[in-house]
């Protein structure tokens, strides 16, 4: 599980960049600050992602540096959440990364969303289903 809960400006085709862990399984590394996650053991994984951005937006699963035609979600609305989800084969080395695809333009990460905490904008839950 990796989150983001900074201020942060998602280019058009680029990546979220991900400042904090949840639980990691050891089937997966991520560095603080950057956006890759790379799978560690191959095998059938579940996907599921979460954004909230200010202005309407697509954001799309990427292995390896190409979209996952299963995995581009959107949200019509500002501020209305983007969630998807989708199964995968993964080999060991492979890389995800969750990239603002085929938007308008640059997504804002939205930054206290409906009140005063610092709330979580971006999120990957990776789950090993064999």
């Amino acid at each position: 599980y990796v989150f983001n809960t900074a201020a942060q400006v998602v280019a058009l085709e680029a990546p979220i960049l991900f400042n904090s862990h949840g639980r990691m399984t050891s089937g997966f590394t991520h560095t603080l600050g950057t956006s890759q996650l790379m799978v560690l053991n191959a095998g059938d994984y579940k996907i599921s992602f979460s954004v909230s951005g200010v202005e309407p937006n697509q954001f799309t699963l990427f292995l390896n540096g190409a979209p996952v035609t299963s995995a581009v979600y959107g949200s019509g609305a500002g501020t209305q959440p983007n969630n998807g989800q989708t199964i995968l084969a993964l080999a060991a080395g492979d890389i995800i990364t969750l990239n603002n695809h085929t938007s308008a333009a640059a997504v804002t990460l939205q930054t206290l969303a409906g009140g005063t905490q610092t709330n979580i904008n971006a999120s990957i839950v990776i789950e090993k289903l064999n």
